[in-house]
């Protein structure tokens, strides 16, 4: 009765299950298939970790409850563009999961300007958080489409403490329907009713803004659990302070030992596993954590909100760290060399000066690494601005390669070298942590 369906989510699954992206890569492999999403920070205060984790996504238990639910295919099929819907989340244990429990909440509203309809298809929310799916429908064939000046603001007028967003349009063969996904994130709780999503819709020759209501009708609430627990790896003292599960995503509050040698950039392998062994890993495309300071963050991971394990671990077994003394990269920017940065000889990294781009150029034969350098600071010390960074990833023959890049207003007139803080670098500490929070 639902054989497309079936088949449909099966050849999801297939297209994971024959992959032969090595794991280390995984992260990257997702985030260039999302080459549209931007991030942007709303205050100096917090400040975004990005995911360089190796990603490990355990899918077949989805799939398998679909292939024997006849009332979830059903849920699917009687969704228009569920299964775009699907296809967009597929990394996300979280958001299948919400799916597949029926969390998702069908929208419908759509609105269409100059021969562009823009249609808001559906929304998973939770107290923290909101993810539309959109999708754009030209009458004529453009070679790509894409969003900006996105805004989601209460009809009420209350104000949204917002803590991130993100939002990117995925390229189709056929190029005759884009869709897309938008994720804000807040810092204090939000309540349903109604919204307001602001957006300009761009395209070559074509640029319209679209402003439309829509109706959240359910919010659950989080999941908490006191933790207050410290564990040392190599040395540095890490105390888990508590976990929040929400069906979007799950946030752990940690603090680093101040007297730690070492500053602690990124928690690559953090999960929660349950007692039977099924694991939820970090977030694979899209903010990772938030730090707070340079001793204490908020790690987040994908949601087993849906799940209610007898035990419930929270596993660490690698973390990027690098000396206090040396967290940051210096740049000669006259003559393109770096002349400070950690762990001198490991990794081989080259830096190119284009425009007002500051650009760092790595190879790698072994792992892939991910790297980020933010808070550009002139020779005396004062801060740039930075208004954007781009990332990229590609294969080489032998060689991963890897591209970071920081964009510096008037990069050509700074008194240099330039100072970049590291937010990730390819540097670790390993250890094997499990500690139970249920």
């Amino acid at each position: 009765m639902f054989e497309k369906e079936e088949k449909k989510l099966a050849d999801f699954k297939n297209k994971y299950d024959d992959a032969t992206i090595p794991m280390e890569a995984l992260d990257a492999a997702i985030m260039s298939g999302f080459q549209k999403a931007k991030q942007k920070r709303k205050t100096k205060i917090i400040k975004w970790m990005f995911s360089c984790a190796a990603a490990v996504i355990f899918l077949s238990g989805f799939f398998t409850t679909i292939r024997i639910s006849p009332a979830f295919a059903s849920y699917i099929a009687a969704i228009p563009g569920m299964e775009r819907i699907v296809e967009m989340i597929v990394h996300d244990k979280g958001m299948l999961a919400a799916v597949s429990n029926e969390y998702y909440q069908e929208i419908g509203v759509s609105e269409e300007k100059n021969g562009v309809k823009l249609t808001i298809d559906g929304v998973i929310a939770d107290e923290k958080g909101i993810v539309l799916f959109y999708s754009l429908d030209p009458e004529k064939k453009y070679e790509s489409m894409n969003i900006g000046q996105v805004e989601i603001k209460r009809v009420d007028g209350k104000e949204l403490n917002e803590g991130s967003s993100s939002y990117e349009t995925l390229i189709t063969e056929q190029n005759s329907t884009y869709p897309g996904m938008i994720k804000y994130f807040y810092q204090e709780p939000i309540e349903k009713g109604k919204y307001q999503l602001d957006i300009r819709v761009k395209a070559n020759g074509y640029s319209e803004d679209f402003n439309m209501a829509f109706n959240i009708k359910e919010l659950k609430t989080a999941k908490h659990f006191a933790i207050n627990k410290d564990v040392t790896i190599q040395g540095q003292k890490i105390t888990f302070v508590n976990a929040e599960i929400y069906p979007l995503r799950v946030g752990i509050h940690i603090k680093m030992d101040p007297n730690n040698t070492k500053k602690l950039l990124n928690f690559d392998d953090l999960h929660l596993v349950d007692e039977k062994g099924e694991t939820w890993s970090m977030i694979t495309n899209g903010v990772t954590g938030t730090r707070i300071s340079d001793d204490e963050a908020v790690v987040y991971l994908q949601s087993n909100y849906f799940k209610e394990p007898k035990e419930l671990y929270i596993a660490l077994n690698k973390i990027q760290a690098v000396d206090k003394d040396e967290s940051n990269i210096v740049v000669d920017i006259e003559n393109e060399k770096i002349i400070k940065r950690p762990n001198g000889d490991q990794v081989d990294i080259q830096v190119e000066v284009s425009g007002n781009d500051l650009i760092f150029k790595m190879q790698d034969k072994e792992e892939f690494f991910h790297f980020n350098a933010i808070t550009p600071k002139d020779r005396n010390g004062n801060e740039l601005i930075s208004p954007s960074a781009f990332s990229r990833y590609g294969e080489g023959e032998e060689d991963q390669l890897y591209e970071h890049g920081i964009n510096i207003e008037d990069l050509q007139s700074a008194k240099g070298p330039i100072s970049l803080e590291l937010s990730s670098y390819p540097s670790w500490i390993t250890g094997s942590e499990k500690i139970r929070i249920k």
